[in-house]
């Protein structure tokens, strides 16, 4: 019978929900300290004042969310256990929006179109829209991550640090590598587009296929040994890209982009497909935005002096490094990842947020500022500084 289930017309929608929930469970045992309240790195609450959530009830939601993630993965109903697990997710995001990583936003839409699913077997049309709206998102995904890939902060400064395992090897490639960068983000864009048609599927599938394993060898433990909680996101996009768009399955571009009277595909089609645009502006969030690895993200970082520096906890001063005399620097990327194994949040008002929490360790608050550089598609702002007084 699970044969039958597994192999069956029922079979794709099943094993998306093996590896969507399989890759939650992951990310979320790989960023423990995110989720809980002890941990130096602040929040950065959607809502000022919420009621502080305090240990053991951390531990004990987050044992709930990994419950349910089970019994979602056995149920041959799920749909109640998904909403409840999305439930406790979504309360857990609007305390602190460094949760909004992007697998974490993907995996959620990707739960919430198997949770509007019926689960039977005699549902043509709902699984049909299910696999749409799930591909929608995937293709979305690759389609603006090369958008965002294309600018000079990706070829000059992202595509050669991803590719050093290979350049420390042969240097000899250094150049050719470089130039390789600018056809990268071309690349991507055209096998995303290609996803949804006919004709050029099958090979953007393998380009698909390949970029995901040539990135777990360049940031995996045998390359960069970087951003691990990234690894099994990789691997999961490789299950979707199988699962989704290979095989004979017959669905067109109008399929997918077309919401057809589906109010929750026309949520997915406003988040994947319209609002990204807005991101080369500053008007959306780049983590919303598959601008993971772009070179095209703002960057926060906090500056004090000798005085603020030893104003400090203790277990916070590790992440500072003297750059001059009397001017160190509390590096925002490096706290997150010391702390949490997590990228931070490159948002000007999350940046705001951590660097009000620094301003009340200081005794003086005049010894540390914030330097914000805003990143745009076509340019970058010059960098704003925010004292104390701004935040």
């Amino acid at each position: 019978m699970n044969r039958r289930l597994f192999l069956g017309p029922m079979g794709r929608i099943l094993w998306l929900k093996v590896v969507v929930t399989i890759a939650f469970a992951i990310a979320l045992l790989m960023s423990v300290p995110l989720w809980l309240s002890s941990r130096s790195y602040p929040y950065a609450p959607v809502i000022n004042g919420l009621p502080v959530i305090i240990h053991p009830l951390d531990w004990i939601l987050f044992g709930c969310l990994l419950f349910l993630l089970i019994v979602a993965f056995i149920s041959s109903r799920p749909q109640k256990y998904i909403w409840c697990f999305l439930g406790i997710i979504a309360v857990l995001c609007l305390y602190d929006q460094t949760r909004w990583q992007p697998y974490i936003y993907q995996y959620g839409f990707l739960l919430a179109t198997l949770g509007l699913f019926s689960w039977r077997s005699g549902d043509t049309a709902g699984r049909t829209r299910a696999l749409n709206i799930a591909r929608l998102i995937v293709a979305s995904t690759y389609i603006y991550s090369g958008l965002q890939k294309a600018n000079l902060g990706f070829v000059r400064g992202i595509f050669p640090w991803l590719v050093q395992p290979i350049t420390h090897i042969l240097p000899s490639l250094t150049t050719p590598l470089y130039f390789f960068g600018f056809a990268a983000p071309i690349m991507q864009i055209a096998f995303g587009v290609g996803l949804l048609t006919k004709r050029f599927r099958r090979a953007s599938v393998l380009l698909a296929v390949a970029m995901h394993v040539f990135i777990l060898a360049m940031i995996g433990p045998w390359g960069l040994d970087w951003n691990n909680v990234v690894w099994p996101w990789t691997v999961a996009m490789i299950f979707f890209d199988l699962l989704l768009f290979a095989g004979g399955e017959d669905f067109s571009f109008r399929d997918v982009f077309s919401p057809r009277g589906s109010l929750f595909h026309g949520l997915v089609l406003v988040l994947f497909g319209i609002m990204p645009l807005f991101s080369f502006f500053n008007l959306w969030d780049s983590d919303l935005s598959a601008a993971l690895y772009s070179g095209n993200l703002t960057e926060g970082n906090i500056y004090l002096s000798n005085n603020g520096r030893n104003s400090l906890p203790q277990d916070l001063q590790q992440y500072v490094t003297q750059v001059s005399p009397n001017n160190n620097i509390l590096s925002i990327k490096s706290w997150a990842t010391g702390d949490m194994d997590i990228i931070e949040y490159p948002e000007t008002r999350v940046f705001k947020d951590i660097a009000r929490n620094v301003c009340s360790y200081m005794a003086d608050p005049t010894q540390m500022v914030l330097v914000v550089q805003e990143s745009h598609m076509f340019r970058n702002d010059p960098q704003t500084i925010y004292h104390c007084s701004d935040l």
